[in-house]
Order: structure tokens, then C-alpha cells, then sequence
């Protein structure tokens, strides 16, 4: 089933539209090499890649992580579960002031197999409600607990023009039970242009590993929001080009 899974989330994106479903980004023509002209003046090669941390907020590890963020310019996309942005609104307040994205990752979190299209749909409006009373703005992008879709759900959340938001890159981190799990992990990550970075702000683990991820010795890794990635190619590509003249 893991096989099936993994099949039909890897060939989806080769066929439908990146606003409507996005697994990763595209390689930056100019974060490939450390000489590129591309107004680089590091010596170690820039990598662009989205930290998007989920399940949060949670009061005490989700502004630990957003100090981390802060001290080495990071950008990243938060999903956020309904319930626990109504809880902490202060953190999703924050979280918005300091430049991150916000997706949304449902109201409670419940399991997939045992929760309906029609529950799952409205558990998606009722956060949309909760965040717009926050900031303003509903949250465009979704991520669905555990990745996990049916035909149903995906269906009824492109009808409302969602971009649902998986990832190609998973540490694990609410498995691990020490910082040097994390750190092990970091030094042994080969990052690739336009990863997606699956991890978790209700678990520690991902306060240490955008800290080692940050200060990395031999390549200068860059962390962008989802939406960066959304953008028109025609856009992008002439952004680039311009760039590296």
C-alpha cells in the first residue's frame, strides 16, 4: 500500500497543476553552484528549500522556533490544526508579523481513515474561520493530517481552488527521542534544490535541526515559503535570468 501511495503521490504533480498540488519545488538555475554568477558572494553553493513545520502551535516549542528562524533569516510555512490556533492566537499572530506562511492542517487533526469527506471538508472551513478572525486571511494552502487523501477529499478541496501541500524530504523528527537524532540526521541530509522539509513544532527536534541546517559548513541552505514555488515558470524563469545576467 506504501508502494501505491508513494506512486501516486510522486505522478501527480507530473499532471496536474502546481496551484492545485505541490510535493516540491524546482531547482533554482542559480543556486546550483558555488560559482555561478548570480550576485553570490559566498564561497559555500546556496540551496533553496521550504522548512514547513506542522501540528502546531504549541505555547512553549513554536516561539523557541521562530527565535531560531529569526537569528538566521529563515522563511517558513506553518500548518497550523484549528484547534490550537484558536488557543494561541498570539503565536499565530506572531508567526504571521515575522514573515512565515501560514497553511492549514485542520481544526483537530483527526485520523484519516476515520474521518469522512464531509467531516474532513468542514474541519478544513472551521480553520479557515479561525484564522481569518486572527489575521485577516484564510490560509490557501492545505496539508492534510499525515499526507493521507481520498479521491473525495482531494476532489472536494480543489473545488475550492486549494493547493494541497505534501513533501519529499522527512527526518521524522516526532519519532526521534534525543537531539543527537536530529543532528545525525542534518549531517547526513543532501539537500536539493526546491526540498520540501517536513517537520513538526509540537515536537524539540526541529528548533536543533533548523539550527544545524542553518550553519551548515559546506553549503549555505536558504528556506523560502511553499508559495515561492507556486509562482508562474514564464515568472520565475525571467526572474533568473535576470538574476545570473
Amino acid at each position: 500500500m506504501n508502494v501505491i501511495r508513494q506512486f501516486v503521490k510522486n505522478t501527480i504533480p507530473a499532471v496536474i497543476p502546481r496551484k492545485l498540488y505541490i510535493v516540491h519545488g524546482d531547482v533554482n538555475q542559480c543556486d546550483s553552484a558555488p560559482d555561478a554568477n548570480c550576485g553570490n558572494t559566498h564561497s559555500k553553493p546556496l540551496i533553496n528549500i521550504a522548512f514547513t513545520f506542522d501540528d502546531g502551535p504549541h505555547l512553549e516549542i513554536t516561539p523557541q522556533l521562530l527565535d531560531v528562524l529569526q537569528k538566521h533569516e529563515q522563511q517558513a510555512t506553518f500548518f497550523v490544526i484549528g484547534e490550537k490556533a484558536r488557543k494561541y492566537p498570539q503565536l499565530i499572530e506572531r508567526i504571521v508579523s515575522e514573515g512565515h506562511e501560514l497553511g492549514n492542517h485542520t481544526l483537530t487533526h483527526s485520523e484519516p481513515a476515520q474521518t469522512s469527506t464531509r467531516d474532513f471538508l468542514d474541519e478544513i472551513q472551521q480553520t479557515d474561520q479561525i484564522l481569518e478572525q486572527i489575521t485577516g486571511r484564510k490560509a490557501n494552502l492545505v496539508r492534510p493530517p499525515k499526507g493521507k487523501l481520498n479521491l473525495g477529499k482531494l476532489l472536494g478541496l480543489w473545488r475550492q481552488r486549494r493547493t494541497v501541500v505534501l513533501w519529499d524530504t522527512d527526518p521524522r523528527d516526532y519519532l526521534m527521542s534525543d537531539n543527537s537524532e536530529i543532528i545525525s540526521w542534518c549531517q547526513n541530509y543532501q539537500p536539493v534544490s526546491g526540498n520540501f522539509c517536513l517537520m513538526h513544532d509540537n515536537h524539540p527536534y526541529a528548533i536543533e535541526a533548523v539550527r544545524q541546517l542553518s550553519e551548515c559548513q559546506h553549503t549555505r541552505i536558504q528556506s523560502l515559503a511553499v508559495s515561492h514555488w507556486l509562482e508562474k515558470k514564464t515568472q520565475h524563469s525571467t526572474r533568473t535570468k535576470q538574476a545570473c545576467a
